[in-house]
C-alpha cells in the first residue's frame, strides 16, 4: 500500500496533468481543412477590397528639400550652436550693413543697386 503522502503525491500530479492535458490543443489540430486558414475566404475578400484611408498623395516619398541647409543645421546641433530667430518685422544686423552698402554705392555710382533679397524660386509642386 501507499503511504498518505505518496497517496497526495499521485493525486497532486494527476490534478496538473489533468490540467495540462487541457491545455493541449490537440482537438484543434485534428480538422477537416488543409490549413488552419482555411474558411477565412469571406474575411480575405472585405481585406483585399477595402479602400485605402489614406490619401494617394501620402505615398510620395520624393520630398524637397535643401542638403547643404540641412548639413548645416546638423553641424551646428552637433557643436551646440544655435541660431538666434529674428522677427521679420525688424531688421538684422547684416541686413541693415547690406542696406547701407546699397545706399553708398548708389551715392557714389549714380546706379540703383537693389539691396532687397530676390524672390523665392518656386520648386516642382509650385511651392517655394
Amino acid at each position: 500500500m501507499l503511504s498518505p503522502s505518496g497517496i497526495r503525491t499521485v493525486c497532486v500530479l494527476v490534478v496538473i496533468a489533468t490540467g495540462v492535458a487541457g491545455c493541449s490543443d490537440m482537438y484543434f489540430d485534428h480538422r477537416e481543412s488543409i490549413a488552419l486558414g482555411a474558411g477565412d475566404a469571406i474575411a480575405t475578400n472585405k481585406v483585399a477590397q477595402t479602400i485605402d484611408p489614406w490619401p494617394p498623395h501620402s505615398a510620395n516619398n520624393r520630398i524637397a528639400f535643401n542638403g547643404q541647409l540641412m548639413q548645416g543645421a546638423q553641424d551646428r546641433y552637433k557643436r551646440g550652436k544655435t541660431i538666434t530667430p529674428v522677427l521679420p518685422t525688424t531688421m538684422s544686423k547684416d541686413s541693415q550693413t547690406v542696406t547701407q552698402q546699397a545706399a553708398q554705392a548708389q551715392t557714389a555710382t549714380g546706379v540703383a543697386v537693389s539691396a532687397t533679397p530676390a524672390a523665392a524660386v518656386k520648386g516642382p509642386g509650385g511651392a517655394p
